[in-house]
């Protein structure tokens, strides 16, 4: 039954009868509307320039070039999400060309990136009190903190900006919350791209070599197998992060129509709810329990997109899984490479849980850092109430981070919770941790270590660091269309 207001759309599916001319047996048709909005709006994946969309052939075993019309680039409901690559450009055109064959960790590739298409969630209670999703079909007991049920979500339009409370009871998802990840400035976005494994540095052939506090934006290599770079100071990873749309670059992006920063906790939010809705990992059936988590990156070498997959613990394994590992283990474990995937297939984002800290773009009351050595690079107060000044940087324009006001979750948005931040709403899920950023260690970062039993996708904590160099934090990038 539906109250005043409300409204239930439902998918179409067109069947062809016999008559139907040869000409069209072999193509597919789909809606582009299902219950609870389950395709992308009318439009899809924006593309930038020289992005060439890819799907991954498991027959194969390979990646392969299409175009953004191909129906098999994407399918959310099956947590098939859209992909896309860079490569060098001695070779683009022949990628270009389509149906190219490649491996993800070729010298061809030079970045590899997942789209995060533009929705509204919310969050249901199932006792009345505790809100920690809604329980699926056949399991017995209530969600709870240390293992919680399924975030709803639907995909809107840029049109749509909804304000709800996020959370809900009964039967009908209510209480729609657009996240403020999907807003950039005066800009409403159909979504992001964000990259698909943490940073790496190129050329990089050990963990020291990819240790650099370089401004050099033409380093960056985003693929499967490479060393995560660490030991950036944060206001140089953002101008590495900035620098990879600007002139020059060597991936063939055009900075007039594509944006590109260091991730914000926002946009990491944007990760983290679609990932336990049933568009993500927690609705893929290969995963039961525990082992709906995405698993962790346990490779102590820090080589992206490695897992030992199975459930939660921590281990320092010096081998895992690699990435496309699609061997599946049954008993609800499915892959051990790819369950460390935000899809629990091939198609997802890698690393988000362990690997290493990634430094966020959110701090507390825009502070430097803690020390006139240790802090971020960023004009601005210290632990001690003094300024950071001598050879500080600039602040970027405040669409490139997002400030808390508070180091209690519940009042950091101006007194208030911070909904769409992935922080208070889910806190300690999974056993994650859950340490807020304060005036000592004002900068957060997510994701945990490999080796650090609390890490995870809803992991948030406060860095030590404080801005500055650290060999056990790297960092993500975000590309947001400009028009």
């Amino acid at each position: 039954y539906l109250e005043a207001g409300e409204s239930v759309t439902y998918e179409l599916r067109l069947w062809l009868d016999i008559n139907t001319p040869n000409s069209e047996q072999g193509n597919s048709y789909q809606s582009k509307i299902a219950l609870n909005g389950s395709q992308i709006p009318t439009g899809g994946p924006v593309l930038a320039d020289n992005m060439i969309p890819v799907i991954y052939n498991e027959e194969k075993g390979k990646w392969v070039t299409t175009t953004d019309k191909d129906n098999q680039w994407y399918n959310y409901d099956k947590q098939e999400w859209a992909n896309a690559i860079t490569v060098r450009e001695n070779i683009r055109e022949e990628y270009k060309a389509g149906r190219k064959e490649f491996d993800a960790d070729s010298d061809d590739i030079l970045q590899m990136w997942v789209w995060i298409p533009r929705y509204s969630y919310t969050i249901k209670s199932e006792d009345g009190t505790h809100y920690y999703g809604k329980k699926e079909e056949g399991r017995s007991d209530n969600p709870s903190v240390s293992l919680p049920g399924e975030i709803d979500v639907k995909f809107v339009s840029t049109s749509t900006k909804e304000d709800g409370s996020a959370q809900y009871t009964g039967y009908v998802p209510n209480g729609w919350y657009t996240p403020p990840g999907f807003t950039f400035g005066d800009k409403e976005l159909p979504g992001i791209w964000i990259g698909k494994f943490e940073t790496g540095y190129l050329g990089a052939n050990t963990t020291t070599e990819a240790q650099h506090d370089t401004e050099d934006p033409n380093k960056v290599i985003i693929k499967p197998n490479v060393y995560s770079w660490r030991a950036i100071r944060l206001s140089t990873l953002e101008l590495v992060s900035m620098g990879i749309t600007k002139v020059d670059n060597i991936y063939g992006f055009d900075q007039s129509t594509y944006d590109s920063h260091a991730t914000k906790n926002s946009e990491w939010a944007l990760i983290s709810y679609l990932t336990q809705s049933q568009y993500g990992k927690y609705g893929n059936p290969l995963y039961t329990g525990e082992n709906k988590q995405v698993y962790m990156n346990n490779y102590n070498g820090w080589l992206t997109g490695r897992s030992s997959g199975q459930g939660t613990a921590s281990s320092t394994a010096e081998e895992g899984y690699a990435y496309d590992d699609l061997v599946d283990r049954g008993e609800g474990q499915g892959y051990a490479g790819a369950g460390a995937s935000t899809t629990g297939n091939i198609t997802g984002i890698y690393d988000i849980n362990g690997g290493t800290w990634e430094y966020m773009m959110g701090v507390l009351e825009k502070r430097s850092g803690y020390t006139q050595r240790t802090n971020s690079g960023y004009k601005g107060m210290l632990t001690d109430g003094s300024e950071f000044t001598e050879n500080a940087r600039e602040w970027p324009s405040e669409k490139y981070y997002d400030i808390y006001t508070a180091t209690d979750t519940t009042m950091a948005c101006n007194g208030k919770p911070c909904k769409g931040h992935a922080l208070n709403e889910v806190a300690g899920w999974y056993g994650d941790s859950p340490w807020m950023v304060d005036a000592i260690a004002s900068w957060l970062v997510r994701g945990g270590n490999h080796d650090d039993t609390t890490s995870g996708i809803f992991s948030f904590g406060r860095a030590g660091e404080a801005g500055a160099v650290g060999v056990r934090i790297s960092f993500r990038i975000v590309l947001t269309p400009n028009n």
